[in-house]
Order: C-alpha cells, then structure tokens, then sequence
C-alpha cells in the first residue's frame, strides 16, 4: 500500500487523471519507464480484436512478442474516470504475470500514460508504476 501511495502523489497521476479513453490504440506503440525498463520496448494492439502484445528486444537484434493481453474500456482501478484496460490474466500467460492490469489513458493524440497495477489480493490492487506509450510508424523505438 505505500508503493501505491508513493505512485498516486505524483505529477503521472493528475495527468493520468486528465486523460481519456475515447481512442483505443491500434498498431506499434513505443514505450517507456521513468527507470530501468530492460529490453521491453512496446506494445503492439490489435484495435479490431481487444488484443496485443508486449514487443522486447533481443540479443540478435530482432524484436520478439511477448505476454499477449486483452484490451477493454471501464472503469479505473483507483480512479473514478474510464480507462483502457490492458489484463494480462490470458491463458498463454505465466501465472505470476496473470494478476498484472495495465490501465491507460490518451494524454495527447497518439501518446497513452499508463499505471502498472498488480492484483494480488482481491480488492486490494497495487499501483507498482507509471509508463509511457507513443505511436510509431515504423517499428518500436524505445
């Protein structure tokens, strides 16, 4: 619960809070942590099918897909606004990533600000950090 806190009193959440869930993204997203983010460098959606995939890089240069997820739109998990819901919880999934719920918001066109939230004891979700989204047209930069 501090983590959670720690996360919510920043600058991140009156801008998550600002935004919307009126677009849905489609296609390469270029993506970003505030830290460390290791070789995740996006996400892909599929805006027809509610799916994606998280796109990382690897040793040999190319990108490989990931720990695919549904997309849906409802209510935040702390916040009283609409969000895009990116769930983990996908049978191809590990179990450990299963209880992840990405939650994001359209700050400008093409940009989203998402919260990492973790699910693991019921009613009780965990905000862990902020990301960064950004449309590209050709392949994921981060």
């Amino acid at each position: 619960m501090i983590r959670t806190s720690q996360v919510l009193w920043t600058h991140d959440e009156d801008r998550f809070l600002s935004g919307t869930a009126a677009h849905l993204p489609d296609g390469l997203y270029a993506g970003s942590l505030a830290g460390p983010s290791g070789t995740w460098k996006g996400k892909r959606f599929d805006r027809e099918a509610h799916r994606g995939v998280n796109i990382f890089a690897t040793p040999s240069g190319l990108d490989a897909e990931k720990y695919p997820f549904t997309v849906s739109v409802g209510p935040g998990t702390h916040d009283s606004i609409s969000v895009i819901r990116i769930d983990y919880n996908v049978a191809a999934n590990p179990f450990w990533l299963r209880p992840v719920l990405d939650e994001i918001v359209e700050v400008a066109p093409g940009q989203y600000l998402g919260k990492l939230e973790l699910r693991v004891l019921p009613g009780y979700p965990f905000t862990l950090l902020f990301f960064n989204l950004s449309a590209t047209t050709n392949g994921v930069r981060a």
